[in-house]
């Protein structure tokens, strides 16, 4: 099935905010005027009743508190979707075909180049929306068209612990033109890179990921309870105003069903994001999490690197690569003959999880929670901090890894024995 245009989505996003600023004027109208002021605080005289100016104060303090809540959280939804929303600069395409055609080069020639040129883009764009759609680029990439470019690999090869494709680099964007850092996705609408993308959501106008996803919970957390507090008001007071007259007021009966549509919807955002903090995933991680296979570089320690070389008795169960990289592909004659310049040398070994593994799940849903909401109880309630996940204070991996990391690593013999760690 053809994705829908991405202009389309992109006018939908813009469009959706405020369209939902107007359902909170018209829902602040409906409790205001024809609930509390003509019915409890004022009452109309077809109404038979005494004054309830208790229960009318009471409702508008409840009601514009949560309302204030709930609008706090959505500008500092939309404030950092819009101007911090994780986005990777895109680099320069490479150069068109165009500079390698000959100087007298026909223009039937020309133009026929370029038609076959349309022609392969729009299959790698499909391509492209395929895996994205499908997931393939976050666990292994096996494309091997790829080019071996070496620009941008020293952010990677200076951590302890990268996702990386099959041979042991970096994944790898052919429409930015860079490589990706961990949990990192190509948003087709936004056409960038963002890093720990979760999902383009057109009701706060972009894309939610890693600096946006704790406000995001918060918003549709504090949603919910504003819609379920509206909902239950206004079916109380319409069932009780239609014993009264015998008919129901039409502003609470809107209420009541945009409440509901909406409260239902928020209930089940909810529930969806707090099991995904959960468990330390994204939406688009969560699309083939029980079966998903992620390929880890893990540096392997000083202490065993004499034992990599040809002579050594020790016989390692993984691959290896080494950083830096040769500037360009070469030959099997020419990669033995290859001198790697003076300097550091890192050592990488090539390690799979099991089918479904979650290398970024910590083992405690707490601790993941942590890591979207923060640390501090308030930090959960309050939409100020950023994420800790968002936050850039480890220089060993992009993310913090949990226990599957520590087994590859023992079961690899990449961890030093206790014994000796007892020693030193």
């Amino acid at each position: 099935m053809a994705r829908p245009d991405r202009r389309i989505n992109l006018a939908v996003a813009r469009a959706i905010p405020p369209f939902l600023l107007c359902v909170f004027i018209y829902a602040s109208y409906a409790v205001t005027k024809p609930l509390c002021i003509d019915y409890l605080i004022h009452p109309l005289s077809k109404y038979d009743h005494g004054r309830r100016t208790g229960a009318g104060v009471a409702i508008l303090v409840i009601y514009y508190i949560l309302l204030l809540i709930v609008l706090t959280t959505y500008l500092r939804l939309l404030h950092t979707v819009t101007w911090n929303a994780g986005l990777l600069p895109r680099k320069a395409t490479p150069p068109a075909d165009d500079a390698h055609e000959p100087p007298h080069s026909s223009g039937r020639h020309r133009r026929r180049r370029r038609r076959h040129r349309r022609h392969r883009s729009a299959e790698k764009t499909n391509t492209l929306d395929r895996d994205v759609e499908s997931e393939a680029d976050s666990t292994v990439d096996g494309d091997t068209t790829i080019p071996w470019d070496t620009n941008g690999l020293e952010s990677f090869y200076t951590k302890d612990v990268f996702v990386c494709q099959p041979d042991g680099r970096p994944l790898y964007c052919s429409t930015c033109c860079h490589y990706k850092p961990d949990r990192t996705h190509h948003c087709r609408e936004v056409d960038q890179c963002v890093r720990k993308m979760d999902h383009f959501c057109p009701w706060v106008g972009g894309v939610v990921s890693e600096t946006s996803f704790k406000f995001f919970i918060q918003f549709v957390f504090y949603t919910m309870l504003y819609c379920i507090f509206c909902l239950i008001v206004c079916a109380l007071f319409t069932a009780e105003i239609e014993r009264e007259t015998g008919g129901a007021n039409p502003h609470l009966a809107v209420g009541i069903g945009l409440s509901g549509l909406f409260g239902l919807f928020t209930f089940g955002m909810t529930l969806s994001s707090l099991q995904l903090a959960m468990l330390n995933l994204t939406t688009i991680e969560n699309i083939n999490r029980r079966s998903a296979v992620w390929t880890l570089a893990i540096r392997v320690p000083n202490h065993l690197l004499s034992r990599l070389n040809p002579d050594s008795r020790w016989a390692p169960t993984f691959n290896t690569i080494t950083y830096p990289l040769p500037p360009m592909p070469l030959t099997p004659e020419a990669q033995r003959n290859y001198q790697p310049p003076a300097g550091e040398q890192h050592i990488f070994a090539i390690l799979q999880t099991l089918p479904g593994e979650n290398p970024f799940d910590l083992g405690s849903p707490f601790r993941n929670l942590q890591q979207v909401l923060g640390y501090k109880v308030i930090d959960w309630f309050v939409p100020l901090k950023q994420s800790p996940c968002a936050v850039r204070t480890d220089s060993d991996s992009f993310f913090e890894f949990g226990p599957v990391v520590s087994r590859l690593k023992r079961e690899a013999g990449l961890e030093k024995p206790a014994l000796e760690e007892a020693r030193q």
